[in-house]
């Protein structure tokens, strides 16, 4: 098997809930395992804090070349100071769209934080906080910001592309920028997903709204295989796939049927069953098999990345 699925799947196996720290110390404990490959992909995939976090957990820190320890707790120090920034910033959001009755819910990595399904918030590395705004209400929202500190933009032209989200909002006082969405997937795929119902499906967790667990899940999985073209390339995204782990995607049998029934939810649950010992309640059938092994045929062979990926690229 190639280099980086092993990678891939000993990621898994510590991010794993169903993983037993006794089999996981035989496995670390091995001569031969690569910590320098988990750095990397662990890195690449926005990982680390999270690979730091479930490690101390487990109590399997006394395993680790002492300078990675050092390593990993000064990143996810960091992380965790950024998250706890980047909650204020979600409170100010928040309060400034209560008091003008702005329609909204937290999505992504932003309701994550507010969830807080974590033993330690430090665990999710997020960049910028999305927030689905309802579609009459977009450039009310946009101003309020652009008022309330966030004077500048990215720039790009929002109108003349007809993206899911308006310019990313900068304040030079916070961290992270800020995107309103008023679509959550590319334009080709946006009946996937109903608005309207995911705005009424939302929850207040301590004052901050965020979609039913069903809609903050399916967004998550099908924004990776559409819009990231997940599924295009046959690739997989770790921190995705951890994201829908801790949200349980693995028990919610509503949303496994509806996944089923897409391609792209099928390719998805295909990698989520190769790599995450929770998925394996998921049933095969011909398509997952199928999926998977392109995957691996993909990650393998280097002519996928010299040739084949920057043709598709450009289909």
């Amino acid at each position: 098997m190639d280099t980086l699925a092993v990678t891939y799947r000993h990621i898994a196996y510590i991010l794993s809930f169903e993983t037993s720290t006794p089999e996981l110390e035989v496995l670390l404990k091995t001569p031969s395992f690569n910590w320098d490959a988990i750095v990397v992909e662990g890195s690449n995939h926005l990982l680390l804090p999270a690979i730091y976090c479930r490690l101390k957990a487990k109590k399997l820190l006394h395993v680790l070349p002492k300078e990675l320890v050092i390593y990993l707790e000064d990143i996810t120090e960091i992380n965790r100071n950024r998250n706890l920034a980047l909650q204020n910033q979600i409170n100010f959001i928040t309060q400034l769209f209560k008091k003008h009755n702005i329609n909204h819910v937290f999505i992504k990595g932003a309701a994550l934080l507010a969830l807080e399904p974590y033993e330690d918030n430090a665990e999710r590395m997020v960049g910028d906080i999305d927030v689905l705004v309802s579609k009459n209400q977009l450039l009310t929202a946009f101003n309020l910001l652009k008022h309330n500190g966030y004077t500048k933009t990215f720039g790009f032209a929002y109108q003349t592309i007809g993206f899911r989200h308006l310019d990313r909002l900068i304040s030079p006082n916070e961290l992270a920028a800020i995107e309103l969405h008023d679509e959550l997937l590319i334009k080709k795929y946006r009946n996937l997903i109903n608005i309207k119902e995911v705005l009424i499906s939302k929850r207040y967790i301590n004052s901050i709204p965020i979609p039913s667990t069903y809609y903050l899940s399916k967004h998550q999985i099908l924004a990776r295989q559409l819009n990231d073209k997940g599924h295009f390339y046959n690739s997989v995204n770790l921190k995705t796939l951890y994201d829908s782990l801790i949200l349980n995607v693995h028990t919610n049998d509503i949303l496994l049927i509806d996944l089923l029934k897409l391609k792209f939810g099928q390719s998805y649950l295909a990698m989520a069953k190769y790599y995450f010992t929770e998925f394996t309640r998921v049933s095969s059938n011909k398509n997952l098999e199928s999926y998977t092994i392109i995957h691996l045929k993909y990650i393998t062979n280097p002519v996928y990345k010299s040739v084949l990926k920057p043709i598709k690229h450009h289909y």
